[in-house]
This record gives C-alpha cells, structure tokens and sequence, in this order.
C-alpha cells in the first residue's frame, strides 16, 4: 500500500468516497475543459440566435411588396367593412407619412412660384 492509501485508511475517507477538496478540484478541471471546448467551437445556433432580428427585418421587407398588395386588396375588395375602413386607415396613415418625410408637394410649389415671381 502506499503511503496516500494508508492516510485514507487511517481517517475513514475511503468510506466517504473523495473529500471536498478533491472533489472541487474535480469539477474546476471539468468547468475549465469544458469553457475551452465551447470556446473553440461556437455553436451555431448561438450565432444564429444573435441575428434572429437581422433576419426578422430581412423577412419582412422581402415580403413588404405583398403584404402591401394584400392591405389595398382588402380595402376595396373585403367583405367586412371594418376590414376595409382598418386597411384604409392603414393606407392613409402610411401615405400620410410618407408625404411628410418628403415635404408638402403643393407648398413646395407655391414657393417655387412665388420665388420665381419675385425674381422676374
């Protein structure tokens, strides 16, 4: 026997299995090997999983054209009226905003004219 066996003999650890500190040990091995795989091998659908809102906005505005379409066909074709007056709603909002962001088409022109009249 060697000298280590007859220690754990003498103080009943063998009948306990492994002591704390063995055991802690252990599992800081089992932690840092297991950090070091996952480390040098990411997985996928961690990856995947970081741009699920990259690809969420890349759905929808691949299918923005139809969704669309499918909006003005429910305004004038729907059989409920609340659909309609909810897809007309849409489309005048959308448009609205739209106008917006681009300026005002009629005030842009009487400034135009009115800088036109005043230079001639």
């Amino acid at each position: 026997m060697t000298e280590n066996q007859k220690n754990n003999e003498d103080d009943g650890s063998e009948l306990f299995g492994p002591s704390d500190e063995a055991l802690q040990a252990e599992l800081a091995k089992y932690k840092k090997a297991l950090e070091e795989e996952f480390k040098s091998h990411p997985d996928p659908a961690d990856r995947a999983a970081e741009n699920v809102e990259k690809y969420t906005r890349d759905f929808f505005k691949k299918h923005m054209a139809s969704a669309a379409a499918q909006i003005v066909w429910l305004s004038a074709n729907s059989t409920s009226d609340s659909v309609r007056l909810r897809a007309c709603q849409i489309i005048v909002k959308e448009a609205l905003e739209d106008a917006r962001a681009d300026g005002d088409p009629v005030k842009d022109l009487l400034k135009d004219l009115m800088e036109n009249a005043s230079t001639t």
